[in-house]
């Protein structure tokens, strides 16, 4: 082997070597990608369950409220 030929070969190893990372690296972004909107996108706003009572409820908080307040 020449020099020529080992330089090529190393070269060539080298381009490989990149458009696999290349490739990669685009995988992985389409992962995070993917992620990120199954985490913050619209479809991880859950509703409420139904039969469950706000926090702030008005209406029960000025009842008690009421009963609280001297005449």
């Amino acid at each position: 082997m020449s020099k020529t030929e080992t330089k090529d070969e190393i070269i060539q190893g080298l381009m490989t070597t990149i458009n696999n990372l290349n490739e990669e690296i685009s995988l992985l972004r389409e992962q995070v990608a993917y992620l990120t909107q199954k985490l913050y996108g619209k479809s991880s706003e859950q509703t409420p369950l139904s039969g469950q009572i706000s926090l702030f409820d008005e209406e029960n908080f000025n009842s008690d409220e009421d009963e609280d307040l001297p005449c």
